[in-house]
């Protein structure tokens, strides 16, 4: 049986052990435990961030998170956080700091294509544990998205994934009416397509 549940705070936790184990090799994911954990923690608390657990057969095995206006969301997170954001960001900038550069050269990025403004909802990210995958958790998370953003005013649905290798996933976005607006390249040489959908049905 499979549940979509608007997260709590006290499900941050599982929502990044899935995150570490759905992404890997992620950027965000080398940035660590405490950064996402606050990150996870501050779309939870955001007015326009949307955060939802999939559960299957009562275990939590995904999550899902977005944003009803995509243009500055991260820099309101930033900004509404300081203190949080701050005090990781000093430590990472002593410990890592290739990966406080990466993290500012893509939350700085103009967009990719004229006319893009970020007009948009967004769907942040979503993840399953892989040995849960194929279960129908993801689709059913990402249809819930959709109805809670339609419901808060959205019209459509933005998304980012890798252009290269990625077949399934963006077989899985096209099966669920998401479509290819254009693709662009991230720090430090990472291809993505920018894909859209328009939720409210007209």
């Amino acid at each position: 049986m499979i549940e979509i549940l608007r997260a709590q705070k006290k499900d941050i936790p599982d929502i990044v052990a899935i995150h570490l184990k759905a992404f890997p090799d992620f950027f965000l994911t080398s940035l660590g435990y405490s950064f996402l954990k606050l990150y996870y923690k501050t779309v939870l608390k955001s007015s326009d961030g949307v955060l939802l657990i999939g559960r299957l057969d009562g275990e939590t095995t995904g999550f899902c998170a977005g944003t009803l206006l995509s243009a500055g969301f991260n820099s309101r997170l930033v900004k509404s956080n300081l203190i949080g954001y701050l005090s990781l960001g000093l430590k990472l900038l002593f410990t890592h700091p290739l990966r406080v550069y990466h993290l500012l050269k893509n939350m700085t990025r103009e967009n990719a294509v004229v006319g893009d403004q970020g007009e948009y909802a967004e769907l942040l990210s979503i993840g399953v544990y892989p040995s849960k995958q194929g279960r129908g958790v993801g689709k059913n998370m990402l249809v819930a998205l959709e109805k809670e953003l339609t419901q808060r005013g959205g019209t459509k649905l933005s998304l980012t994934t890798d252009y290269d290798n990625n077949e399934y996933a963006i077989g899985f976005y096209h099966s669920l009416g998401y479509k290819e607006w254009y693709d662009f390249v991230t720090y430090p040489n990472r291809r993505m397509y920018r894909m859209i959908k328009q939720i409210d049905n007209k």
